[in-house]
């Protein structure tokens, strides 16, 4: 039976009811298939509840529960609730309050209609001035039940010709017993040719139905209020400054949020993250809100915006440039009764349930860590607690913000946005889960987001094809949605000439060579994760996120059983090109448990037990340039930190199927290892197997590699080292790091394995 301890804490500033939504873990057989769920105060009385299993254990039982519930929290306090399981005929709770606003398709599906008085559309204006409507069809039933209904309409974007131009979606949610209602209009670019998409503007357009506006007020300082007939907008022209437009004064930081005034009725809007993902604008114009999405303006409004190949890449004249296959999605919040400014603060940190850490982790789907507040992590917790705290310095500091940039970090090598190397979402959700604090799962959310949506590549006409195998042709990897854009200028690539961003990584000497690596094409599988985006679904039942790691599983299992690509088997860089998909088509695994994954995941173990080399356990390979710099022979062996991607493939393969062979192969991997680029007088490890290659310390991989070798092999050797390395690593980073460029990669690489090593050291000793 379950009893699951469940917390929501406010971070809103706000007390008072309001709707939670979010997944929690349960443990293998605790909830078999056909149990009933019922949620308690910690006083005892029932609170009405709305359940949907996203997984299921191999046995039925439940593994994964999305929870729908509305509760009373104190501002900046928290509400501790108990969750059950009960016999369905026990499972009687209080009625739900009275039904939230209702959602239905206006006449000619051309919006969204609230409530009966007020239409929601979106409007698109194309780089010549073409104004295009988003055409819904009707809406599909996602969840309808006492305490949320989500519909989710599909449609396009259509010139008044008719002509498509791509696809929009657009997803609503209300909730019962609350004047509030959640949209989330997503933009897919999937034009049927063309590499770039141009566009002016996009547009949310709010209009009353039946009803007349007679007054306006929008947020910010200064704000404005005045009548609805009139056109005033603020713009957020960056993260730092706004403007009104159409009416005097300037601000900084606008919080996103507008009145309308119908009769003696109050509606009001806020758009989540508005300032971080500049440009924004949100105003009236004929009696209507509007918030800019994409909001129009004029050519060189963003010029200030420094340097030109962190920020430019989106704009061109006046108009915005989205690659094909990118989407984006915004989170917009409607109270049809309702006050802006609490609106917004609400909007910015929505309520979820936080399962009890211990609880949490006992379900062991969080792997073996060990949660916060205990004896035992009283060292660890303010060590990681600060490395997170200087990773959103960081984030604030160099103004990692904008349209498609929020969610990321900038400066790998010097000039790329991170695109969240090593799994940035990952690590933030795990501790999330040690700790049961939203801020955690807040600043996740804003990365798994922009994973999912800006950097994975949704849809792939003839001409974004023939521009990738044209530019870096690939044998056996044909172009096709789910491949995912490592760091890259712009994200993803093809908003610059090849040769413009050659000359920039060469004026940045990157790479010491004159022709270096660009990181503009999706073939490098070195680059490539999911582990995150799967927990995040499961936090949060996010369709959208289901559906991408979705393709990006199917895209590498597609790889595997083509049987043509050769997943770089005879490059030094074979361990991540082998190591990360594994783990990648791990994360998709445990969304179903779909065997079709464990197959292709058995037939790259298989090729990499086959190269494994016999006598010594490694993986030889005549390094690279950039992996040894020796000039009268090139040494052979392997990077450290590319060996460990591969062992914890290698490793998360044997955790899921048992198979015998991979303890002894992870363990001689691991010998290889330490005999190879160990540096004991220095408590870490060499960058690759050439002695002239730089220390690189305690790396995350590294650690990882290390805990996984002693979980499955036991031997006392890689136990001392790892102990050896974790106290370096530890004492190493007690003062974190300045902010800087590059620290979202500092952060992601230095964190990945510690909350593994924390844990098994722990509970070891």
């Amino acid at each position: 039976m379950l009893s699951m301890k469940i917390a929501v804490q406010d971070r809103s500033g706000l007390a008072g009811p309001r709707p939670v939504t979010g997944g929690v873990p349960v443990r293998e057989g605790a909830a078999p298939a056909g149990s009933a769920f019922v949620l308690h105060t910690a006083a005892g009385k029932g609170v009405p509840l709305q359940t949907r299993v996203l997984a299921r254990w191999k046995d039925g039982s439940a593994r994964w529960l999305l929870l729908d519930f509305a509760t009373a929290v104190a501002a900046g306090g928290r509400a501790d609730l108990v969750l059950s399981t009960a016999a369905p005929a026990a499972a009687a709770m209080p009625p739900p309050p009275s039904p939230g606003p209702a959602l239905s398709t206006a006449a000619g599906g051309a919006a969204a209609l609230v409530d009966g008085i007020l239409e929601v559309g979106l409007e698109l204006t194309l780089a010549d001035g073409t104004l295009c409507h988003a055409v819904l069809g009707e809406p599909a039933v996602e969840d309808d039940g006492p305490c949320r209904r989500t519909l989710l309409w599909r449609g396009d974007f259509r010139t008044p010709g008719g002509a498509r131009v791509c696809q929009v979606r657009l997803r609503g949610s209300s909730y019962a017993g609350t004047s509030r209602l959640r949209l989330e209009p997503l933009l897919l670019v999937d034009a049927a040719d063309g590499i770039l998409m141009h566009l002016r503007s996009l547009d949310l357009v709010v209009r009353p139905a039946g009803l007349t506006a007679t007054g306006v007020r929008l947020g910010g300082e200064p704000g404005w209020s005045g009548p609805a007939d009139g056109a005033v907008r603020l713009f957020q022209r960056d993260d730092e400054s706004s403007e009104l437009q159409g009416a005097a004064g300037r601000g900084g930081k606008a919080p996103g949020w507008a009145e309308l005034r119908l009769g003696e009725r109050t509606v009001a809007v806020a758009l989540r993250d508005f300032w971080q993902q500049w440009p924004k604008s949100i105003g009236v114009a004929g009696g209507a809100l509007r918030v800019g999405l994409f909001p129009s303006f004029q050519a060189g409004d963003f010029d200030h915006m420094e340097p030109w190949y962190k920020h430019a890449y989106l704009f061109s004249e006046n108009c915005y440039r989205l690659r094909n296959g990118q989407s984006r999605r915004w989170d917009l919040w409607i109270d049809t009764r309702g006050d802006g400014a609490a609106l917004a603060a609400a909007a910015q940190a929505p309520s979820l349930p936080a399962a009890d850490p211990q609880q949490a982790i006992d379900t062991g789907v969080w792997d073996d860590i060990a949660p916060a507040g205990t004896p035992a992590m009283a060292e660890y917790d303010p060590w990681t607690r600060n490395l997170y705290d200087a990773y959103c310095e960081s984030i604030r500091h160099e103004r990692d913000y904008g349209a498609m940039n929020w969610g990321d970090w900038f400066g790998e090598r010097q000039v790329n946005w991170g695109n969240h190397e090593y799994d940035t979402v990952n690590q933030l959700l795990i501790q999330f889960a040690r700790t049961g604090d939203p801020e955690y799962f807040h600043t996740a959310e804003a990365a798994a987001r922009h994973s999912a949506e800006v950097d994975v590549v949704h849809h792939v006409n003839a001409d974004l094809a023939e521009y990738f195998t044209q530019n870096w042709p690939t044998k056996g990897y044909p172009p096709r949605p789910g491949m995912v854009h490592e760091h890259c200028v712009g994200h993803v690539g093809c908003f610059y000439p090849i040769e413009t961003v050659r000359k920039l990584l060469v004026e940045h000497r990157i790479g010491d060579s004159d022709r270096p690596y660009l990181c503009l094409d999706p073939f490098n599988l070195g680059h490539i994760w999911t582990q995150g985006l799967v927990r995040y679904y499961f936090i949060t039942g996010d369709a959208f996120v289901r559906e991408t790691v979705e393709a990006i599983g199917d895209n590498l299992a597609r790889l595997v059983e083509d049987g043509i690509y050769d997943f770089a088997i005879e490059d030094p860089h074979f361990g991540r090109a082998a190591g990360w998909p594994l783990l990648a088509m791990a994360g998709a695994y445990e969304l179903d448990f779909d065997e079709r994954y464990l197959k292709a995941m058995r037939n790259l173990v298989d090729r990499a037990l086959a190269r494994q080399d016999p006598h010594c356990g490694g993986w030889l390979y005549q390094l690279y340039p950039g992996h040894c710099l020796c000039t009268t022979r090139k040494h052979v062996g392997m990077a450290a930190f590319i060996l460990s991607i591969l062992v914890n493939g290698l490793s998360r393969y044997g955790q899921l199927t048992g198979d015998e062979r991979i303890p002894e192969a992870v363990r001689r991997a691991v010998t290889f290892m330490t005999n190879d680029t160990w540096v004991e007088q220095r408590r870490g490890w060499r960058y690759t197997s050439c002695p002239g290659s730089a220390f690189h310390g305690q790396y995350g991989v590294i650690v990882m590699a290390m805990v996984n070798a002693v979980r499955l092999a036991g031997d006392p050797e890689h136990l001392r080292i790892l102990r050896l390395a974790w106290e370096a690593k530890f004492d190493d980073l007690k003062k974190a790091p300045p902010p800087g460029p590059g620290q979202g990669k500092a952060y992601t690489g230095t964190i990945y394995g510690c909350p593994e090593a924390a844990g098994l050291l722990a509970r070891l000793s």
